[in-house]
């Protein structure tokens, strides 16, 4: 049992984010680059979800693909819906923003997945009456049949706040909640938190 327990406090340990202070004038590695907070987003932002016309994909995190459509989740940004998957080149429908998302599912018409640490899901039906993505209009996404939030579960999940290399340093996130956008460039100020 102690064996277990032991194991288990080793694996939380390498696999956390930890914060060094006391060794990096000593560390060569530091001298060098580091990450850096390029995008984040608040708290009050993970509520700002929109029906868009159709955006270039950026970061692919999932994908799931039914008779009917495409759909690609781009990190951090949203949901793309494309239209005859089976196609070479499926036709760009729509995108829903949804600032903090990861990954998803899509069963009988809704949407379920990660925003930030929460768990929501959408109703997201008609997507037959949209002939083309200039159609997506006011009338559509006001239409609470169409589109809307269903459900939210708060604080199921923890969003990795840090940057997905191992054995960097990196700007301590402790004044944002959501890190979505790291950028790698040289230290220039003490950057006390490695991973």
């Amino acid at each position: 049992m102690h064996k277990i327990l032991l194991l288990f406090i080793l694996f939380v340990g390498f696999t956390s984010c930890q914060k060094f202070e006391s060794f990096q004038e000593n560390d060569p590695s530091y001298a060098s680059e580091g990450y850096f907070i390029k995008t984040s987003l608040s708290e009050s932002d993970l509520s700002n979800f929109r029906v868009e016309k159709p955006l270039p994909i950026e970061q692919i995190s999932d994908m799931y693909v039914d008779e009917k459509y495409l759909y690609v989740a781009d990190y951090a940004r949203g949901l793309h819906i494309f239209k005859n998957p089976k196609d070479a080149k499926p036709d760009p429908l729509l995108f829903i923003n949804i600032p903090a998302l990861r990954k998803f599912t899509v069963k009988d018409g809704f949407i379920i997945c990660d925003n930030g640490n929460d768990l929501i899901s959408f109703k997201i039906s008609g997507l037959n009456l949209i002939g083309n993505s200039s159609q997506i209009t006011d009338t559509f996404v006001a239409n609470k049949a169409n589109f809307g939030l269903v459900n939210r579960k708060a604080s199921l999940f923890t969003f990795p706040n840090y940057p997905t290399e191992r054995n960097i340093y990196f700007e301590c996130p402790d004044s944002v909640d959501f890190v979505v956008e790291w950028e790698k460039k040289v230290i220039d100020k003490k950057l006390n938190c490695y991973r």
